[in-house]
């Protein structure tokens, strides 16, 4: 397996994505982007709050599924809300994560970062964010409004304390070892579309590549998880 990442601040004054690459007690892969959410308060914080719990949560549990990993998310909010309410502030996260073992995927999310499974550059398959602008796009009153770009960056879905939002998007996937595993916050994929992502890391040098162009374009924190077989 091998395991790109990048992250940066971009033009903000710190840089709140969390990013986790490690190893479950049952030898499963892990991987996590936490987005700290901007306007909020200690977002940084809120994110590394929301990741380690998750993972603490999922190293001890018998087995990866979907009733688990949502129980991992329940308890990272609820330490959010704790965190929260001994700070008096408000703060929260977004996340978007996979864990591997043998040959199953098990992708999950809240919010807007967004995973990609690629298969010699054609999408096989992509999370759905939690935002207004694709709520909006699933109801029935879609067509009122022709300005939905605006809505694009209000989430619907976060790790913020509160219980009626961390529900998580949850797919259970086979893989080959052809497939590519992306994982990105909104900061990278607001800049760079999938087709000119794949275009970049299939070139030698394309992770300096991505990194140069962030560095001169990036407005928002970004952050990427790339992992090949």
């Amino acid at each position: 397996m091998q395991i790109q990442q990048l992250t940066g601040k971009g033009k903000r004054e710190i840089n709140q994505d969390f990013i986790c690459l490690n190893k479950l007690e049952s030898g499963a892969s892990f991987f996590l982007i936490a987005d700290g959410m901007g306007g909020y308060e200690k977002g940084d914080e809120a994110a590394k709050i929301a990741t380690e719990n998750i993972f603490t949560f999922l190293n001890y549990v018998e087995n990866i599924n979907e009733q688990n990993i949502q129980q991992a998310v329940q308890k990272a909010n609820l330490a959010i809300k704790q965190f929260n309410t001994k700070n008096n502030i408000k703060s929260g996260a977004t996340i978007g994560g996979i864990i591997i073992e043998k040959s199953t995927v098990h992708i999950f999310w809240v919010g807007d970062v967004m995973v990609y499974q690629i298969n010699k550059d054609k999408v096989l398959f992509q999370t759905k964010s939690h935002t207004l602008v694709n709520s909006l796009l699933d109801s029935d009153n879609k067509n009122e409004d022709k300005s939905l770009d605006k809505y694009k960056h209000i989430v619907t879905r976060s790790l913020s304390g509160k219980p009626s939002e961390p529900s998580i998007g949850y797919q259970s996937k086979t893989f080959s070892e052809d497939d590519l595993f992306i994982i990105f916050s909104d900061g990278f994929h607001n800049l760079i579309s999938i087709e000119q992502l794949l275009v970049l890391i299939n070139q030698k040098n394309g992770l300096q590549e991505l990194e140069y162009l962030f560095l001169r374009e990036a407005e928002d924190n970004y952050s990427i998880i790339i992992i090949k077989f």
